[in-house]
């Protein structure tokens, strides 16, 4: 059975434009490739997500993971988000990542972002709805293009919560990414495998580790995210980086040897941190 690798990394930045014409974020493009070029080897799909509340405007995913596929050769995957695109847009993105040769897409619906959203706007009921009419271009597109979707483990336990997932399966996805992520490979492992289990979604959810810096992050995290971290991995993080890198391997240890699909790693901005983990 194949263990999936999936990591996350951002897309570059597009530079103030200070010396020559397209001079800075080509240096931008430059340093994104070499990052994601030194993990490529422990990557089956590199996830290009967008961050939320960017410093400064970013190339599009679609944009940067047509770089990468260029350039490197290696299964980029964009985070599609569909809530405040209109449907021709968002199903676009779509044939641009299928004609660009991409094999692999998340669809995600989206935090609101209501200034943006006009009220004009001819979108989609939710996520199941893009993932199947995504699927109906991929079909028409006669592609094998995997789509990924996103799934919040804390909702598995009610009946809503995992309908929804299933209905997302049926609808296209391929696989599931998981939050919040598996923390630790006791405690947060059992209940997590547990409520993914019961759902009836065995082999079809990648649970994600995510590698924390300090007790202050992970009490951000917590407020932020809305997370309960066990006080064994706050611990860790008093401790320093590599306490909390070896408690993540743990986790990705555990993922085999339990014969799950794979992991999804959060790199938080520096791919290489990859590395620490999946080693």
């Amino acid at each position: 059975m194949t263990f999936l690798r999936v990591i996350e990394v951002f897309p570059p930045f597009i530079p103030d434009a200070k010396g020559a014409p397209g001079s800075e974020l080509q240096a931008s493009v430059d340093s994104f490739v070499s990052e994601v070029k030194a993990i490529r080897g422990i990557a089956d799909i590199v996830l290009v997500a967008s961050l939320k509340s960017p410093p400064q405007p970013t190339l599009s995913t679609i944009e940067a993971s047509l770089i990468l596929r260029k350039k490197l050769g290696v299964d980029a995957a964009p985070v599609l988000v569909v809530r405040d695109q209109d449907r021709l847009q968002f199903l676009s993105s779509v044939v641009a990542g299928l004609v660009g040769g991409l094999k692999s897409m998340m669809l995600v619906w989206g935090d609101a972002d209501l200034p943006r959203r006009s009220p004009r706007l001819i979108g989609f009921a939710g996520l199941s709805d893009a993932l199947l009419e995504a699927s109906r271009v991929r079909e028409k597109a006669r592609s094998r293009c995997v789509f990924l979707a996103p799934v919040d483990l804390r909702r598995l336990f009610t009946v809503g919560g995992s309908s929804l997932a299933k209905e997302r399966v049926a609808a296209g996805a391929t696989l599931l990414l998981a939050q919040p992520p598996t923390t630790d490979a006791e405690e947060t492992f059992e209940t997590h495998a547990r409520l993914i289990a019961g759902a009836g979604l065995a082999g079809k959810v990648l649970q994600n580790v995510f590698p924390f810096r300090s007790p202050k992050d992970v009490s951000e995290c917590e407020t932020y995210f809305g997370w309960k971290v066990p006080q064994s991995v706050l611990e860790a993080a008093g401790e320093g980086e590599a306490s909390v890198l070896a408690i993540q391997r743990e986790v990705v240890r555990r993922l085999r040897a339990e014969h799950c699909p794979g992991v999804y790693v959060s790199t938080r901005g520096t791919p290489a941190v990859a590395k620490e983990i999946l080693s």
